[in-house]
């Protein structure tokens, strides 16, 4: 599916994320239809994964709901986020929120793989 962060307007920004085909080109039309609609051709593209910069510290993709904020401030913005528990305990993980859940709790982040 497209991440709702992917519509120009969402967020002040000088431009949303990119959507891609389904054989992975960047689209340049952001009004491009969600693929998970029918008819639709935008998807995630596959460079929104996940990479390790060290064993403390590796950057990603989120979708976020937080409390006290509208998709209009999550979209697109960046956070720090500290494991405090289990194998990952005190690892860091940037990221930066390219989609948002209408079925996430307040104060979520799904993380995309």
């Amino acid at each position: 599916c497209k991440g709702s962060c992917g519509w120009a307007g969402k967020a002040s920004v000088n431009q949303p994320i990119k959507s891609c085909d389904k054989s992975d080109n960047p689209l340049a039309d952001m009004a491009a239809k969600n693929a998970c609609d029918n008819g639709g051709s935008a998807y995630m593209c596959t460079n929104q994964s996940p990479w390790a910069v060290d064993d403390k510290l590796a950057y990603g993709f989120a979708a976020v709901k937080l409390s006290g904020g509208t998709e209009s401030s999550w979209c697109c913005a960046c956070y720090k986020l500290t494991f405090t528990s289990g194998a990952v305990s005190g690892q860091q993980l940037i990221v930066q929120a390219t989609n948002t859940g209408g079925d996430l709790g307040q104060n979520h982040f799904d993380l995309a793989m």
